[in-house]
C-alpha cells in the first residue's frame, strides 16, 4: 500500500446561488402556492408550463450577441449547431407560446404560470 496514492474525495458543497429545500420549506411553498393557483383560477386564468430552453434568439433583448453567448443566461448549442437558452424570465416564453397558439386561444386570453428561471448572473451576499 506505500506505493497506492491515496483517492482525493470531492468535498460536498451547494454551488453558489443554490440551495437545498427541505420537506417543510417545500410544503409551505406548496400551501402558498396552491392559494395562489385558486384565486388565479376562481377568476378564470388557466395554467400554463413552457419548457426551461428556449431558442435563445426568442428570448427577448436581455441576451448576449453572438461574440458572447452565455452573457446573462446560461446558453448551449444543439446537435443542429442552434443556440438554447435556460429561461432568465417566465414572459419571453409566454410570447412564444401566444405567438405559436394565438388562433386557438381564447379570447381575451387569461393564463398564470409560475416555474424557475435560471439567470448567469453573480449571487448575491
Amino acid at each position: 500500500m506505500s506505493g497506492a496514492k491515496k483517492q482525493r474525495r470531492v468535498a460536498a458543497r451547494l454551488p453558489r446561488g443554490f440551495v437545498d429545500r427541505s420537506a417543510s420549506d417545500l410544503l409551505v411553498s406548496r400551501v402558498m402556492l396552491d392559494k395562489v393557483r385558486e384565486v388565479f383560477e376562481r377568476y378564470g386564468f388557466d395554467p400554463v408550463e413552457t419548457p426551461m430552453f428556449e431558442y435563445t434568439e426568442a428570448l427577448g433583448k436581455f441576451l448576449p450577441d453572438s461574440d458572447r453567448p452565455n452573457e446573462g443566461v446560461f446558453s448551449l448549442q444543439d446537435d443542429d449547431e442552434q443556440w438554447l437558452s435556460l429561461r432568465y424570465d417566465l414572459t419571453a416564453p409566454l410570447a412564444r407560446y401566444v405567438a405559436e397558439n394565438y388562433e386557438s386561444l381564447p379570447k381575451p386570453y387569461r393564463s398564470y404560470r409560475q416555474g424557475y428561471v435560471f439567470r448567469n448572473e453573480k449571487p448575491g451576499p
